[in-house]
């Protein structure tokens, strides 16, 4: 059966769903996705986090400044800043990188930590090779880190130099 045109989007004033009854992230409202993003409730702020990605990807700028923020907002609480660090990892701005490798180096490495640490870099591993080989460069030449999280960063960076050459063949 046809829908009605009274149902239609345009008719029900909501740009941000398409024709076909999709969303439509590059208009969808702000508000109140920054709303549930400082809420104290975990699974909104997830959310947050997932609505915030969808708009950077769409081209928000706002959206991935939004996330930058965020990430200084949720202070020690690690599990907050897990889930902006997923958002991030879809955002491969240099901002992005310069951010992550900030908190590399303000996140002290222990077994507490680990977990964070793994979920920073594991994002990392999608950037662009010229917006992390500095950073990676500066983590490898900083003596607080052991053989074993170099050996690690080492083979991040090789992985990002050879899907950069693949890249750059093809």
């Amino acid at each position: 059966m046809p829908r009605d045109d009274k149902d239609s989007p345009d008719r029900l004033n909501v740009p941000w769903i398409t024709e076909d009854g999709y969303l439509d992230p590059t208009k969808l409202p702000i508000g109140s996705t920054l709303t549930q993003a400082v809420a104290h409730d975990a699974g909104k702020f997830r959310s947050a986090c997932r609505t915030l990605t969808s708009m950077a990807l769409g081209g928000r700028t706002e959206a991935a400044v939004f996330l930058y923020g965020l990430l200084a907002f949720c202070g020690d609480d690690r599990a907050k800043k897990e889930s902006v660090v997923e958002a991030l990892r879809h955002v491969r701005t240099r901002q992005s990188a310069d951010l992550l490798f900030g908190e590399l180096r303000n996140t002290e490495s222990s077994t507490a930590t680990r977990r964070y640490i793994n979920t920073i870099l594991k994002a990392l591993e999608g950037f662009p090779l010229a917006s992390v080989a500095d950073g990676f460069e500066g983590l490898l030449s900083d003596s607080r880190w052991s053989y074993r999280m170099k050996r690690k960063f080492r083979e991040i960076l090789g992985e990002i130099e050879e899907r950069s050459r693949r890249e750059t063949t093809e």
